[in-house]
């Protein structure tokens, strides 16, 4: 069997619900990596960070710290980065997040078939990073751009193009180095910049990885969360007029859908250690892929697992990781989600699909949209 195909990428739930039952470990043929779907053993994985390293991560972390990094640098690299993400930090930001989001839905014509992600989606989180980072919001469009390549979701672009995104992305963070280093600034450039570590400041190549991190930990969690969430409610009329209704359920509805349909579907880890899954031995150095994707549908866990439902209680996904690599744009995801949500359900209370093309991203590591076209309008 192999894992990076691509009838995966349209709806991976069915493959996932026959590799539970059937096969809860195997081996892909394509990179050898073993594959495991069930809730327990995903939970297991993600939860020892000494047994089952994040170096497997290298290739998809490129030159971004903290992804691909273990204890102890790890533990010293993430308090760097925390400090952008504080509740403290994002009750300061909440007021202007509410504001970005609220002109964005104003903007959305009433009746009229819009391309959600091109007109709230993407626009909401990449303002909302660039503005953290003292970065000018004009460029939104590069940031969304490099952010993609790096991630490997730029549709369309081979390998050098996307390489010479990612060129493009490094030297304009290099370039912001030398009039951030030793300023009193407050934005996250700037504590990245001026952070020390053992005594220094990080290397000029490290602390772009950081800057470029916290680019993509800041704007595509909350692009491919929202897009998977209208997606739902435009095929639930029922759901969407609850929310109107009921506000206060816009937080169980962000987390079922981070459960049901959420953003990150897998990471990798390699065993330092021997471990056995399912009778199955595995040896020091290979490769596991963990599903998350797979982990949230277990009805194991979960009683109607494939059923989105705003009633769900107890609701432990593992979307964002589990233990110290737990994502570190998971509360400012949450709160723009949450905001533009807000102002959706209250100035449009109905919702429909659009006309134009839905285009899913081509990723097995990350779901979302590149296009999802909705209608909303005044009346229910």
């Amino acid at each position: 069997m192999q894992f990076f195909t691509e009838d995966l990428l349209d709806n991976p739930y069915p493959h996932y619900a026959r590799w539970r039952a059937d096969a809860p470990i195997w081996q892909d043929s394509e990179t050898g990596a073993w594959v495991l779907t069930r809730h327990d053993d995903v939970r297991a994985v993600l939860k020892d960070s000494e047994a089952y390293s994040s170096k497997a991560m290298g290739g998809d972390a490129g030159p971004l710290p903290l992804l691909a990094d273990d204890p102890p640098r790890h533990t010293q690299l993430r308090g760097i980065v925390n400090k952008a993400f504080t509740t403290r930090m994002l009750k300061r930001i909440e007021d202007d997040v509410s504001v970005i989001a609220s002109d964005l839905v104003d903007a959305i014509p009433e009746g009229r078939s819009i391309d959600i992600v091109q007109a709230l989606t993407t626009p909401l989180p990449v303002a909302v990073i660039a503005q953290m980072m003292g970065i000018p919001v004009a460029r939104g469009d590069d940031f969304k751009r490099w952010s993609d390549a790096l991630t490997g979701t730029l549709a369309g672009a081979s390998m050098s193009e996307r390489e010479a995104e990612i060129g493009e992305m490094f030297a304009y963070f290099l370039s912001l180095i030398p009039e951030r280093r030793g300023g009193q600034g407050e934005d996250l450039v700037s504590s990245v910049v001026n952070a020390e570590f053992e005594g220094q400041q990080l290397e000029d190549a490290e602390a772009v990885g950081f800057c470029m991190l916290l680019l993509i930990a800041g704007n595509e969690t909350t692009t491919n969360l929202l897009g998977n969430l209208l997606n739902v409610l435009a095929d639930r009329p029922d759901l969407y007029r609850s929310l109107v209704e009921h506000p206060e359920q816009i937080d169980q509805a962000i987390e079922e859908i981070l459960r049901f349909d959420g953003p990150v579907q897998f990471l990798r880890r390699r065993l330092t250690r021997p471990a056995t899954f399912h009778g199955q031995s595995l040896e020091v150095g290979e490769v596991v892929h963990v599903i998350m994707g797979s982990a949230n549908r277990d009805s194991a866990v979960y009683d109607s697992a494939d059923e989105f439902l705003l009633t769900r209680e107890k609701n432990h996904h593992h979307t964002f990781g589990f233990g110290i690599h737990f994502c570190i744009g998971a509360p400012l995801a949450r709160l723009e989600a949450k905001l533009a949500l807000k102002h959706l359900l209250h100035r449009y209370p109905g919702l429909q699909r659009g006309d134009g093309d839905n285009e899913r991203v081509a990723s097995h590591l990350l779901r979302g949209f590149h296009h999802l076209s909705l209608r909303f309008s005044k009346s229910t």
